[in-house]
């Protein structure tokens, strides 16, 4: 796949940025820009002139997330395509088509995880929902002061494939309340808690975001592979992936519950954006938070 519809891709300097296309959509990734991203995460592994990857989103923000339009396209290995009426409209109730799905965006966020090259999320404005994982599977993540992580589906949706690597990242605690609210993070609280390296005035974030970059690209692509590796050893030891893989089970059997046929009836009838003010509205948008963050109060 050389030419893309829903990303850029570029080299220069040993780094190749691989950038999210659809700003008119807020970045919202559909299937056929999911293969794109991992088209070119593999011509960047395997392309000698590469040595650090580079993963952001043109536009508004990083990304809003899996796109939940018309335009998603369709997942990759359906093999049930069995479908029934329900009183909400025709349901796919194919257990393996669901879980060819859901398993489809984990795989995505884990071929990151697994790449062999070091791959840098900037991040500025959204991150949110399947966006988020990809973010923070990235090795790491440079944040615009502006950025903001969460998954705002927990709502209504289903627990979400990707929202067990917030407990990798912010402990316990916090990763419950993220999953039990769908509020989502500021950036200072992104590097307060790990999941950002650093944080810049959104205007900086592309210079220091390549500066770092350059700078862990004067190292021997193969020590970094190695260094990467060692790191993401521990990590598996502890159960990493499989608590990764295994997440995907839980999205599957949330796709029958009441809340989730009531947001897609919502938006079949009414359209996407009265079925997210149905779902977001009482915590105070997508983003929305309470307490509200000292440091959006100061804004």
């Amino acid at each position: 796949m050389s030419d893309y519809k829903f990303i850029l891709y570029d080299v220069a300097d040993k780094l190749a940025t691989i950038t999210f296309n659809r700003p008119d959509r807020r970045n919202a990734i559909n299937w056929p820009m999911s293969a794109e991203i991992s088209d070119a995460l593999k011509k960047a592994e395997l392309d000698p002139n590469v040595t650090v990857i580079l993963l952001k989103g043109a536009g508004p923000c990083f990304s809003s997330g899996y796109d939940m339009g018309p335009t998603m396209g369709t997942p990759p290995q359906q093999v049930g395509n069995l479908t029934a009426e329900t009183e909400t409209g025709e349901e796919t109730v194919s257990v393996w088509d669901n879980r060819a799905r859901v398993q489809g965006h984990i795989e995505y966020m884990l071929q990151i995880w697994n790449n062999w090259k070091p791959v840098i999320a900037q991040v500025h404005g959204e991150a949110l929902g399947g966006a988020s994982a990809l973010a923070l599977a990235c090795d790491l993540l440079i944040a615009g002061d502006d950025a903001r992580i969460g998954h705002p589906g927990v709502r209504a949706l289903a627990p979400g494939e990707e929202t067990a690597i917030f407990a990798w990242h912010v402990g316990m605690k916090k990763a419950k309340e993220m999953v039990l609210t769908g509020d989502a993070l500021t950036a200072q609280e992104m590097l307060d808690y790990g999941m950002a390296n650093y944080v810049f005035p959104v205007d900086q974030l592309e210079h220091e975001t390549r500066t770092i970059a350059r700078r862990i690209a004067n190292i021997d692509p193969q020590l970094l592979s190695l260094s990467k590796r060692m790191i993401n050893r521990v990590f598996d030891q502890a159960g990493f992936t499989f608590s990764m893989q295994s997440s995907g089970e839980f999205v599957t059997l949330a796709g029958r519950l009441p809340s989730n046929q009531t947001f897609k009836k919502i938006s079949r009838e009414k359209g996407l954006r009265e079925a997210l003010k149905w779902r977001d509205g009482p915590f105070g948008g997508a983003l929305g938070r309470y307490p509200e963050p000292k440091d959006l109060k100061k804004k």
